[in-house]
């Protein structure tokens, strides 16, 4: 990995969600998992325990990796030793994302969500 010194003159950035990163400058390897399991109910009435990760199969089941059907081959050439940005202004960044400015390794990045919705049914 070429290496090189970031510079960023302003950054703004309004929320991060769970898991999410801002990378200024270079990283080896970023991992970011993110498990979220969203409940509504017109009620707002929760049991301890009543909700489980392990109960859900969409936290447990394997992702399936992207397969390398075709060779990929990149040049770069770096006219410079650094990264120069004036300003980034960023207004959110959801779960297990990355706003990196540089270089990086290897990124492995996952979000799992599961929304449960309970809601009272007008019986008429």
């Amino acid at each position: 990995m070429h290496s090189r010194t970031s510079h960023v003159h302003s950054f703004s950035n309004i929320a991060l969600d769970t898991s999410s990163v801002i990378e200024i400058g270079d990283s080896e390897k970023i991992d970011a998992v993110s498990n979220i399991l969203a409940v509504q109910r017109d009620k707002a009435i929760f049991h301890e325990n009543e909700f489980l990760y392990q109960d859900y199969t969409a936290f447990s089941v394997p992702l399936p990796l992207p397969c390398d059907e075709e060779p990929l081959t990149i040049t770069t050439f770096h006219e410079s030793n650094a990264i120069r940005v004036d300003k980034v202004t960023v207004s959110f960044a959801a779960a297990s994302s990355v706003i990196h400015i540089g270089s990086s390794e290897c990124m492995e990045l996952e979000t799992r969500v599961k929304n449960i919705r309970h809601l009272v049914r007008d019986e008429r």
